[in-house]
């Protein structure tokens, strides 16, 4: 936790947690990239392919560029080399065959059970220490800093856009 003036309040200090939470998580998934000898995007696609398909709403590979701020021919690249490796796999769109629908291939479905199940341990140890009105807290919490977090990126991917 880094250390914070004492005259910070709360607030700074969950901003700060925040701050942590996610340079941790990015050097998981270095770790996991360099672990397995994939690009650290890569490994952004893989997490957002499996999260699509848990939620049941699986990611178009124009979506999946949109997100990761990648052109059509880097994500085909991408795509390529995920797919070869078995990874995510490719099927067409029943109802528009000009969309591609990426879902999570078995390969990488055991790599990332393999690699982020001791880190889910971990996560669970620490949600059971809280009481269910608090977890909705937590969740509402994460939840509204996502999306502005996601916010801030699409104005700084607009703002590159319309530098170019």
């Amino acid at each position: 936790m880094p250390t914070r003036n004492p005259k910070d309040g709360p607030r700074d200090q969950l901003v700060g947690l925040v701050q942590m939470l996610v340079a941790e998580g990015q050097r998981i998934g270095h770790s996991f990239a360099h672990r397995h000898g994939l690009h650290p995007t890569d490994v952004e696609a893989l997490i957002r392919v499996m999260v699509a398909d848990e939620r049941g709403a699986p990611v178009t590979a124009g979506e999946l560029g949109t997100e990761l701020g990648l052109t059509s021919g880097t994500v085909t690249s991408l795509l390529d080399r995920l797919a070869r490796a078995g990874h995510v796999r490719r099927e067409r769109d029943a109802a528009d065959r000009r969309r591609v629908i990426v879902r999570s291939g078995e390969a990488g479905m055991e790599l990332a059970r393999e690699f982020f199940t001791p880190l889910g341990v971990l996560h669970r140890g620490v949600i059971d220490e809280f009481t269910p009105a608090e977890l909705e807290v937590v969740a509402r919490y994460l939840g509204a800093t996502t999306i502005a977090f996601r916010s801030y990126r699409e104005q700084l991917t607009a703002e590159r856009a319309g530098s170019s």
